[in-house]
């Protein structure tokens, strides 16, 4: 595992590496946070860890745009959120948020919880945008068979037949043929 620790704390990090087993590589970064997105470009990291005496929302701002290009599990550490902005920062995409709480020996338990939280975000928000396209996808051939239908003066079924029909002629999806019918339809009337 491949582990970015931000932080300006060399004894935490010295601290870590004895703690965390021999499989995984933690590289420290006492770059400001603002900065950290490029470093997750630039290098392939599993988690990135945060630890800071307080964080504010620009901070955690900056921390979700970069989760956001380099999709990534981050565990932010804070001594203390006198802003209380633990609510504010799992809201904004920041897997984990713990505040007085780094014990270095449980962080490894505190990684595996995160990446399994990640995992499990990661597959409702795919879950989410495939029902999203899939919803979007209905709505266009819904709307192709609507044209169809007082173009041909045909049943709702004769529609969606001429559709499928043309979808397998042209070997392409339906929905590829929905917007295309629609396309056209809009160009001519």
């Amino acid at each position: 595992m491949n582990i970015l620790l931000a932080t300006s704390d060399e004894f935490a990090f010295a601290r870590l590496q004895r703690v965390m087993d021999s499989t995984c590589v933690i590289q420290q970064s006492v770059e400001p946070i603002a900065h950290i997105s490029s470093t997750l470009e630039r290098d392939a990291y599993d988690i990135l860890l945060v630890l800071s005496d307080t964080i504010d929302l620009v901070s955690i701002e900056q921390l979700k745009e970069a989760s956001h290009r380099v999709s990534i599990p981050i565990v932010v550490f804070v001594s203390r959120d006198p802003e209380n902005l633990a609510p504010v920062a799992i809201r904004l995409g920041i897997t984990s948020f713990v505040v007085d709480g780094f014990e270095v020996h449980r962080v490894p338990t505190l990684i595996e919880v995160t990446l399994e939280r990640f995992k499990l975000n990661e597959a409702l928000r795919g879950e989410l945008m495939k029902s999203q396209e899939e919803l979007a996808a209905r709505k266009v051939i819904e709307r192709a068979k609507g044209i169809l239908m007082q173009q041909k003066q045909s049943s709702e079924q004769e529609a969606y037949r001429t559709l499928r029909e043309l979808a397998m002629r042209q070997s392409k999806p339906i929905k590829e043929v929905a917007e295309t019918l629609i396309l056209y339809s809009d160009a001519l009337f």
